[in-house]
Order: C-alpha cells, then structure tokens, then sequence
C-alpha cells in the first residue's frame, strides 16, 4: 500500500522508513487509478516534527521526521473473479473514519462519497504501523515500506490547541502622540 519518494534524495529520504510506529499528518487525498484501471485513494502523509522528544517514537518519528510517506488504499477485488469491484472494502473505509476520529453520526451527515472522505482526511493526525517487506516485480525483488488500514489508529498526540493570544495593551496609549490623539496636523501628507 505504502512506497518512498525516490526523487527526494536529500534528508535519507530515499531511504525506507524503519519498522514502527509514526504519528502522521494526512498532507492530502486523491483518487487515482492503476493502467489497468484499478482505483485507489492516494494518501501523503507528514511525519511530525513535533515529537522528536516522545521516547516511544525515537526510532520512528524523531529519525523521519518532515518526511512524506505515500500510502494506497485500493478498491477491493471481486472474489469470484479476482478484477476490481469498482468499490472499497467497508471495513478500509470504517479504520480509516475511525482513525480521524469521525463518528457514526457525522459519517451518515457529511459523508455521501469518496470524495467526502478524502476532504475529510485532509490535515487530520494519525498513527500508522510501518512495516518493511519484499517485493518482487519482473524478477527482481527489492524492499519496500507498507501500511494497511487495519493498523491506522487515531492520534495518541493530538495537536497542541492554538495558545490564545494574550490581550497586549497599546504600550503608547496615553502618550503624546498616540494614535489615540492624532490630528491631521500630525500627518505628513
């Protein structure tokens, strides 16, 4: 399901991400479609870079952090005859709406389509389960990095909430020449 960028060279980034647990951010979500037309949601996550400090991900996100991981989630296959349904499997769809933590109420109010989804998807934390395997393709076999809806679960870090802007006080309030107490003669032009 999941691949790495080959063409960001820098950062290791063409480097497989080590087995593990990462908290993501969903970057974005697009449909897309193998040549053979097999469809499939495509996710680009962010490893958070505010976490680096959580011992529990000190081989995971403090070594990757700010990179993107790339994940398919694809339509299911028909069991009899092995091509593509044409739809998603119920239960991909039920981990990923649990892992962005939409509840039954708001999926049967705001979620008509897949479309809907993937705008929903879009900027929410996660936590993923990274594995690395092989894979062989035309006869040569190579590691890869995976990941699967089943182990996609809601953030354990959610986001620090905005700090509410304390109210400063206008330190020139009062003085000569506050904006308080401009005329037009005070103005150069």
């Amino acid at each position: 399901m999941g691949f790495i960028n080959l063409n960001e060279k820098t950062n290791n980034r063409s480097e497989l991400f080590p087995k593990g647990t990462y908290e993501m951010q969903i970057v974005s979500v697009h449909g897309d479609a193998s040549p053979s037309g097999h469809e499939n949601m495509q996710f680009d996550f962010l490893v958070r870079k505010d976490l680096d400090k959580v011992s529990a991900l000190a081989n995971t996100n403090a070594k990757t952090h700010g990179r993107h991981f790339f994940a398919n989630v694809w339509t299911a296959k028909d069991k009899e005859t092995g091509q593509d349904s044409g739809s998603y499997d119920p239960a991909d769809l039920a981990n990923i709406a649990d892992a962005i933590g939409l509840t039954q109420a708001q999926i049967d109010k705001y979620i008509k389509s897949k479309e809907d989804l993937m705008k929903a998807c879009e900027g929410k934390f996660i936590r993923i389960y990274i594995s690395v395997g092989e894979n062989t393709y035309k006869g040569e076999t190579r590691k890869q990095n995976s990941t699967f809806t089943n182990s996609w679960q809601k953030t354990k870090f959610p986001p620090q909430a905005a700090k509410k802007q304390e109210t400063v006080e206008d330190p020139f309030k009062g003085n000569a020449g506050s904006t308080d107490e401009l005329s037009e003669n005070d103005i150069p032009f």
